[in-house]
């Protein structure tokens, strides 16, 4: 009896967590929250962003918050800057950013968060400046940065990768300018991609030309050229959602090669 009991006690805990732990699991699977880290010799500066990777429009709100924890007092102090907009389907934005000195000793806590318009979390990311061993341990299991100092945790690692390669193929003025704002929006958002993209323009009817975005050999997106600055502006925006949409299914697995 005692033993039934135990065991009913056991399964009411357990059940109790799962609401919990399901939703834990959710976060970034639709709106994924992201911080950019660009460094230099002088500074860290960390960028957040948002990537919906759903099919309709998303309003958000977002935090990004710095938490600094003195050295040498423990003493800590916090910096929040927050926002709302609306993500169109696929669409990914840079939110808000905060600049480190690189010569930081403090132990420092970035942490974006993204909630949808019922106040829930639905997006999350983590950097870790100057951490410590319990860091690092936590960091093994959910896949958030640590960095143990601003000069050893940016350097390269051991081999080449090449990664986020826009390569061009254009005729016209307004072909070399569609490449030029695809690749400022490409370069800030820090997609990043595991393929090289190809933007080529070529001949069409009627004396005008058309301009192919290729993801590896994928082509994602085909328009006819007009010299029309907002034309351009707009298919740029269409571009680089399809290419956040892209690399986001290629990285989920959706093109992995089936073997039997």
């Amino acid at each position: 009896m005692i033993r039934k009991y135990a065991l009913h006690i056991a399964l009411i805990f357990t059940l109790s967590l799962l609401p919990n732990n399901a939703y834990a699991q959710i976060h970034n699977s639709e709106i994924e929250g992201k911080i950019n880290a660009v460094t230099n010799s002088e500074f860290i500066q960390l960028i957040g962003s948002a990537f919906n990777k759903t099919e309709i429009s998303a309003s958000i709100r977002y935090t990004l918050s710095v938490i600094r924890t003195d050295p040498q007092t423990g003493n800590r102090t916090r910096n929040q800057q927050e926002g709302r907009l609306v993500l169109e389907a696929g669409q990914k934005k840079n939110l808000s950013q905060t600049t480190i000195d690189a010569s930081e000793t403090a132990r420092i806590i970035v942490l974006l968060l993204l909630y949808d318009i019922d106040n829930e979390i639905v997006g999350k990311d983590r950097i870790v400046i100057n951490g410590n061993e319990a860091d690092k341990e936590l960091a093994k299991k959910t896949n958030e940065k640590v960095y143990v100092s601003p000069d050893a945790s940016f350097s390269a690692a051991d081999g080449v990768e090449l990664r986020g390669l826009i390569l061009e193929e254009t005729k016209t003025r307004p072909g070399r300018e569609f490449y030029r704002m695809y690749t400022d929006i490409y370069r800030a958002l820090n997609i990043n991609g595991e393929r090289v993209v190809l933007i080529k323009e070529e001949l069409s009817l009627a004396n005008n030309t058309k301009i192919d975005v290729f993801i590896g050999s994928v082509k994602i997106v085909e328009f006819i050229v007009r010299p029309q600055n907002e034309y351009l502006t707009q298919m740029v925006e269409v571009a680089i959602r399809r290419t956040n949409k892209y690399f986001n299914d290629l990285r989920s697995g959706r093109y992995a090669v089936k073997r039997y």
